[in-house]
């Protein structure tokens, strides 16, 4: 505390010498300044309405922070609002695919040493298990896999009680 008052006196005498008139400094210590003030209150009721709003329409958070920003902090016309949003921009579309089958995919088989992985990923259709990137995201979970069950099989052998 005693470095930055010789620091503030040092500024007022430098500033004090110029042609141009001494510079008066305000406040010598300005973090008696800071206080909470009203903010503090709106921010915390602002996270209460964006608990409340996602609660109550299962959107995401960025989604609701938006909307009550939009509309000024009024749940209601924040609550429309998401709704004619999820409507223009189909955010609903996930949920309409909940009940469709997956009665098409891969089986992918791993081997290395005397540990061997078999996973199956299923699709819609067979023109998604014939595309190269869905082939590539079978080799990969059956890798993880893999590695997954050596880990497993590590901790195990070194496991003692």
């Amino acid at each position: 505390m005693s470095l930055l008052r010789s620091l503030s006196r040092h500024l007022v005498v430098r500033a004090g010498s110029c042609s141009a008139g001494p510079l008066r400094l305000q406040s010598l210590q300005p973090w008696h300044t800071f206080h909470t003030g009203p903010w503090l209150s709106s921010a915390a009721s602002s996270k209460e309405l964006l608990m409340k709003l996602r609660r109550k329409t299962g959107y995401s958070f960025v989604n609701c922070k938006k909307a009550l920003e939009t509309c000024g902090g009024d749940l209601k016309q924040a609550e429309s609002w998401l709704h004619k949003q999820a409507q223009k921009e189909g955010w609903s579309r996930a949920a309409k695919l909940h009940g469709r089958k997956t009665k098409e995919g891969l089986i992918g088989l791993l081997q290395e040493g005397n540990t061997t992985v078999l996973v199956e990923v299923n699709c819609e259709t067979d023109f998604v298990s014939r595309n190269l990137k869905f082939q590539q995201l079978v080799q990969q979970v059956a890798l993880g896999t893999l590695l997954h069950c050596q880990n497993l099989k590590d901790q195990l052998s070194t496991y003692s009680k």
